[in-house]
């Protein structure tokens, strides 16, 4: 062969190759159709890259408002004038205040890549959904934009360790779900007394943006086993609101919360006799004294009105609230009081903050609990249920609890496995 024509055969596959990679146009094209009027209009765009702004052209910067950062300063600190921050002001006035942008959000300038570095758009993120963009050209205009947030079912189960919360977390669940267990089972778990190895199922609802979570997570389902004991938890919607029942539609909600506070410990219990920590002499203490941080809410266990608000020596600031005509509770040691006497409270409202007025060592909340004018332990007490479903309720209330019963059958199985293949 000529040596010619062996070099021809051999470039000829280079060529075809480069074609394809070099030759060939890929870059993003305007489609043109003719509509009935003959004119022709254009009949796709480029695609959305950021914020809904096609991103051909242009170049993003990010960046995060400090303190002290202004949106004017924001604009003119890249060469926007005076005239124009005001149009973008006055533009973005029906969706947002531009004077409550804040440090730690996001922004973004998007530029002509012109060398020029000219802004032709401000994006503010203000939150993890919403964000603004102003429009930095020659009619300035503001619009709203949104990520979509994607919802998804989960179900996870985990054992008692130490930390409810780090549990979760370990079990690859939303932190934020011991909170919302605790309100949960508010009504039928003392969360102070919950032991190791006790075991919690649930099946939620988690909300995420980009692939983060986004607001807080919704308990469709719960379970916890302590020993032979079981409650199972399931939210229905009962007219008045979502509540959650037990699997016989008997409302988890009590009368009273078990305790005035979410999370602590109890320090000392109820007791006929007892060596004063302060006075150090023997005396009945017969009230129940949760440890807590400073300024921990302080929740009213149930609905009433207030007693009694004010302070004496021993018991420091402290409030008294009455129930009904049977029941009254009151809580000592505040740090700060938040009610005054003759308002009415509902169950959960913050009354005030723990603290150590009084004769008090350290920071906790006595709570004490009358039953008939006489003061009894509370821990003791069998408190009634709300109402249960009614019987016409039954049948819907069943079709959503079957499976939920089933997915939290599923997390505690898958739990059971995981223990067995690391033990």
């Amino acid at each position: 062969m000529k040596p010619w024509l062996k070099w021809t055969a051999l470039a000829l596959p280079v060529l075809a190759v480069g074609y394809v990679l070099v030759g060939v146009d890929v870059r993003p094209r305007e489609e043109y159709v003719e509509d009935d009027g003959g004119q022709v209009v254009d009949s796709t765009l480029l695609p959305p890259d950021a914020y809904g702004i096609p991103m051909s052209g242009f170049v993003l910067e990010k960046g995060t408002v400090r303190a002290g950062d202004t949106f004017g300063a924001l604009l003119s600190g890249h060469g926007v004038d005076a005239g124009t921050v005001q149009q973008l002001v006055a533009a973005a006035r029906p969706h947002f205040n531009v004077t409550r942008i804040r440090a730690n959000h996001p922004y973004a300038f998007i530029f002509a890549d012109d060398g020029a570095r000219t802004p032709a758009y401000f994006i503010y993120e203000e939150d993890a959904v919403r964000y603004l963009v102003f429009d930095v050209g020659r009619q300035p205009s503001v619009r709203v934009g949104t990520r979509p947030v994607q919802t998804n079912r989960r179900e996870v189960a985990c054992v008692v360790t130490g930390a409810l919360y780090n549990d979760l977390q370990r079990a690859g669940a939303d932190a934020a779900l011991a909170m919302q267990l605790a309100d949960v089972f508010a009504w039928t778990v003392d969360m102070y007394r919950i032991q190791k190895n006790d075991t919690f199922a649930v099946v939620f609802e988690e909300r995420t943006v980009d692939g983060g979570s986004y607001g807080m997570p919704k308990v469709l389902a719960a379970r916890y086993v302590s020993g032979t004991s079981r409650r199972d938890a399931f939210r229905f919607e009962d007219g008045d609101g979502s509540q959650y029942f037990d699997r016989d539609g008997r409302s988890l909600r009590k009368a009273f919360l078990k305790a005035p506070l979410k999370f602590s410990r109890i320090s000392s219990r109820f007791s006929g006799r007892r060596l004063h920590p302060v006075q150090k002499v023997m005396k009945a203490h017969l009230g129940t004294d949760y440890a807590a941080p400073y300024g921990t809410p302080i929740l009213a266990v149930g609905d009433g009105v207030v007693e009694k608000a004010g302070r004496t020596g021993g018991n420091g600031n402290f409030v008294k609230i009455r129930h009904n005509g049977t029941y009254s509770t009151q809580y000592l040691h505040m740090r700060k009081i938040l009610v005054k006497q003759g308002r009415r409270v509902a169950q959960g409202d913050v009354i005030g903050e723990v603290g150590s007025t009084g004769l008090a060592t350290g920071p906790h909340v006595c709570f004490r609990f009358w039953k008939n004018g006489v003061q009894v332990d509370h821990l003791k007490e069998e408190f009634p249920s709300a109402e249960p479903l009614g019987r016409d309720r039954m049948p819907a209330f069943s079709r959503l609890r079957d499976p939920l019963a089933l997915d939290l059958d599923a997390a505690m199985t898958a739990l059971r496995v995981r223990q067995e293949v690391l033990f």
